[in-house]
């Protein structure tokens, strides 16, 4: 449960991030668009980039604090989302790993037989993933772009990698075993094209901070909704409300893929239908 806080703890961030540009004395406003996250926890109130931008947030320590603290609370994350916590989570849609375990002889209630090898080893994916992610944050917090470029600079791309590691990873451990696997293939991808499109144009765009945002933003959700299901499960678990998939029921995966075949299959019965061949 503390680590499922520590991961919805991020949420946090959007509210730090809106207070703090309120206090800009750059030119003009603060822009989400063109503006970077790291700007606002700038020290000196400055040029800074190429095209240059004048650089001035007098609340950057709130900023570096927050970003330490985000920084923390994503270790956290790493250092209690263990491989059963996780494991919780794939309760709804359980498969042959699954058993139905009881608490006594007499109470009916279903526990969850212990993680298997794979969950064990994309778990360690998914704590080394975040620990690297958080590790970076931290440093992106500590050292602020214009105190020390170089290791902020590397930080950020620390930063980036680490992000599209921990969401792909998250999406292959619940892959057919738990609808929000696409959730976070789909957060992956939009981390990957901003993460592109960030080093193609290297700054140079009045787009610079969207791009950034569109990773940054994408760990945050997918760290929201990790720490959401992983305290809903751990609670069913704990009242022993977690109901395993009846037997017989195909898991997920299959499901989808037999929904998607008749979807198909209706559709050419309808195009049949209105498009007959000609006799």
């Amino acid at each position: 449960m503390v680590g499922s806080w520590a991961a919805k703890a991020l949420l946090g961030f959007v509210v730090v991030e809106w207070v703090v540009q309120l206090g800009w004395n750059g030119h003009g406003t603060y822009n989400y668009l063109s503006n970077y996250v790291s700007d606002l926890g700038a020290i000196h109130c400055q040029d800074d980039g190429s095209p240059a931008r004048y650089v001035c947030s007098p609340s950057f320590a709130n900023m570096d604090l927050a970003l330490i603290f985000i920084g923390a609370s994503v270790i956290v994350t790493a250092c209690l989302i263990t491989s059963p916590a996780l494991w919780f989570v794939h309760a709804g849609d359980l498969d042959q790993a699954y058993r139905q375990l009881r608490r006594g002889a007499t109470d009916g209630k279903f526990r969850l037989a212990p993680p298997t090898r794979f969950a064990r080893v994309w778990t360690t994916v998914v704590r080394w993933s975040l620990a690297i992610t958080g590790l970076a944050i931290f440093i992106i917090g500590v050292i602020p772009e214009d105190y020390f470029p170089p290791v902020h600079d590397t930080a950020v791309f620390i930063l980036l990698c680490g992000i599209v590691a921990s969401l792909a990873s998250i999406g292959v451990l619940w892959l057919r075993r738990n609808n929000a696997s696409l959730w976070f293939f789909g957060l992956a991808i939009i981390a990957i094209v901003s993460a592109l499109a960030m080093g193609l144009t290297g700054g140079s765009t009045p787009y610079s901070g969207l791009f950034e945002r569109g990773v940054i933003y994408s760990f945050i959700l997918g760290m929201a909704i990790l720490g959401f299901m992983v305290s809903a499960a751990a609670r069913h678990e704990r009242n022993g409300q977690l109901q395993p998939r009846p037997a017989g029921q195909l898991p997920w995966g299959a499901r989808q893929a037999d929904h998607a075949r008749a979807a198909f299959v209706a559709l050419g019965t309808t195009i049949r239908g209105r498009f007959p061949r000609p006799a």
